[in-house]
């Protein structure tokens, strides 16, 4: 059975989700993962959200005509929304998971939040229980992504995994932030550590360095050892999503949409040559 491979939308940059569900089956692909913003607030790819937290069901509506008229299914949304400690950013996430099982989608990415000291850990830990439930009464997971804070790296990740015990809160596993966030650490042995929470993974390639934003088409940078990564969580039994993320060069000019469309295109046939497709 093949895995199911996706894009994140921001994989198109500031051209955003329609050019995503415009382009992904030239580029091989059938699924995307779609990002849902916070309404009002910038987005950090520059591109103008399709969803927001403040969108209403003729939105939702929209979002399903263009899926079906392009032939394209949603794996998941990525609903990083702020930190979760803030009960606001609660809120915010929680009319993201609204909008999720309106669109029929059971997978979540998001973040799991960030503490100063440790006497915040608990209030964080009972706003991330507060979503757990809330998301299950959705049929929905929510997947703790890799990025500062308590699920920054394998130790993190472990100990909140352990200290919720929740069902429905899970990992999203990124082979480029691992090394973007922290120095010295191995991508393959991070992810050999937490494999069995692992329910989402977004595929990122880079030069494994600190601090290097250097994401852009798999196989390029060859930092990240992607057949490794098949053959750790085949052994798990996961099938995906296995999402790209391809976030561009620090300090390149916007890329085209064109050059958007071949990073993710020569991205998909790597992909293939590491075998995440039968």
């Amino acid at each position: 059975m093949a895995a199911l491979v996706s894009c994140l939308t921001n994989s198109y940059g500031r051209f955003g989700p329609i050019a995503a569900m415009e382009h992904i089956r030239d580029a091989g692909l059938e699924h995307l993962e779609l990002n849902i913003k916070n309404h009002g607030v910038p987005s950090f790819f520059k591109e103008t959200p399709i969803l927001t937290n403040g969108s209403v069901q003729s939105d939702i509506d929209q979002v399903k005509d263009l899926l079906k008229q392009h032939r394209v299914q949603l794996s998941s949304c990525n609903i990083t929304s702020g930190n979760p400690l803030d009960p606001e950013i609660v809120v915010i996430t929680k009319q993201k998971l609204d909008l999720v099982h309106r669109l029929e989608v059971s997978l979540v990415v998001g973040g799991a939040g960030e503490i100063e000291d440790e006497s915040q850990r608990k209030t964080l830990y009972q706003h991330l229980q507060d979503i757990g439930d809330y998301a299950a009464e959705r049929g929905i997971t929510y997947c703790f992504e890799t990025h500062p804070g308590i699920c920054v790296n394998a130790a993190g990740m472990l100990r909140t995994m352990t200290d919720l015990n929740h069902p429905q809160l899970r990992l999203n596993f990124d082979t480029g932030n691992i090394n973007y966030y922290n120095e010295h650490a191995n991508v393959v042995e991070e992810l050999r550590e937490v494999v069995p929470f692992v329910k989402h993974v977004h595929l990122k390639d880079s030069y494994c360095k600190y601090k290097d934003w250097h994401f852009t088409t798999l196989g390029e940078a060859g930092g990240v050892d992607f057949l490794k990564i098949r053959f750790l969580l085949e052994d798990q039994n996961f099938g995906g999503p296995y999402s790209l993320e391809i976030e561009g060069i620090g300090g390149e000019d916007d890329p085209t949409l064109e050059e958007h469309h071949k990073r993710v295109k020569q991205s998909v046939q790597y992909l293939k040559e590491c075998g995440f497709f039968d």
